[in-house]
């Protein structure tokens, strides 16, 4: 059985894992904000494969109801999560687009500078945004072959994905919808 969720506002589904208390959208998303989202090197192709890469000033807009941008701390529960798969599985084969546990997969969309609309890195690795600030720069984590890095910050415009957890789903859930296959 999984899970899936349909967002309200543009009617994507996403698959959905369960991460200990909490869900989590197996995949980017795709949601779309005028001025504050970008598609790689602006081609539909990365899109359907990585989703958008976001600025941080998006981020208070792109949740749908009940959701929540990741912190640095939910993302290193993750990657435990993600060690224990690891087990039975090549690290780099992961990194590759294999679904893992639960459905999760870990989409290598590069980043993006926002103010030069510059991209690198597809392919390579998986840059998202947690919802931690450090001064005047939002932090970022990087899944790559060699671990997971969630301590590195950069410029609001930059550009990275995103992904969204919902807490204590089996004790409250959202009012959103959600369908089990």
């Amino acid at each position: 059985m999984s899970l899936k969720f349909v967002d309200n506002r543009d009617h994507e589904e996403y698959d959905l894992v369960r991460i200990g208390n909490q869900l989590w959208f197996a995949e980017n998303l795709r949601y779309r904000i005028e001025d504050s989202c970008f598609m790689y090197k602006d081609e539909y192709a990365f899109y359907k494969k990585y989703g958008y890469l976001y600025s941080f000033d998006a981020l208070d807009e792109v949740c749908p109801p009940g959701w929540r941008i990741p912190t640095a701390a939910d993302f290193s529960k993750l990657y435990k999560s993600l060690q224990n798969s690891a087990l039975t599985m090549n690290w780099v084969e992961m990194l590759a687009g294999k679904h893992l546990e639960n459905n999760l997969t870990l989409q290598l969309g590069g980043f993006g500078s926002g103010t030069q609309m510059d991209f690198w890195d597809e392919g390579h690795g998986a840059y998202f945004w947690t919802s931690n600030r450090e001064n005047a720069d939002g932090l970022y984590c990087i899944i790559d072959p060699s671990g997971l890095n969630f301590r590195h910050s950069a410029p609001l415009r930059d550009l990275f994905s995103v992904r969204l957890v919902f807490d204590d789903y089996f004790v409250s859930r959202p009012s959103v919808t959600f369908r089990q296959h």
